[in-house]
């Protein structure tokens, strides 16, 4: 049964975080689905208000999932494979956590997954970013 903070997420992901959190590999306070704020693009000439909120929707900055434990707050990204979107994803997030949060543990980045690829794991490693394979 997929938990109800999990709705943000699609549904492979749910399975994915489901599977996680069951296994009891990141104790600690989850939350869901963080949205972070950002600036507004730069808008073209005669944009109009209601096309300004679409896009503000889509390229709002939401974390799949934030875990706080005593010494250290995790960002975690959720996703069937590695990806590059998902390690970008979270170095961006770290910087946009950091403004709008002020987060006084330090922050830790950990992508989560079904599937590996070899081939990201030194930019993992590079960015002190730790893999879950579920």
């Amino acid at each position: 049964m997929v938990r109800a903070e999990f709705m943000h997420l699609k549904p492979d992901e749910k399975e994915i975080m489901e599977r996680f959190i069951v296994a009891g590999l990141l104790p600690g306070l989850y939350e869901y689905d963080v949205h972070l704020s950002v600036p507004d693009p730069v808008w073209p000439e005669g944009v109009s208000e209601e096309q300004k909120n679409v896009w503000r929707m889509r390229i709002a900055k939401r974390i799949d999932a934030v875990c706080k434990q005593p010494d250290r707050i995790w960002l975690l990204e959720v996703t069937p494979k590695l990806s590059r979107a998902a390690v970008g994803g979270l170095l961006l997030y770290k910087q946009l956590y950091k403004a709008g949060y002020h987060p006084l543990p330090p922050l830790y980045l950990g992508v989560i997954t079904a599937i590996d690829d070899p081939a990201y794991h030194p930019l993992l490693k590079e960015n002190n970013i730790t893999h879950w394979v579920v």
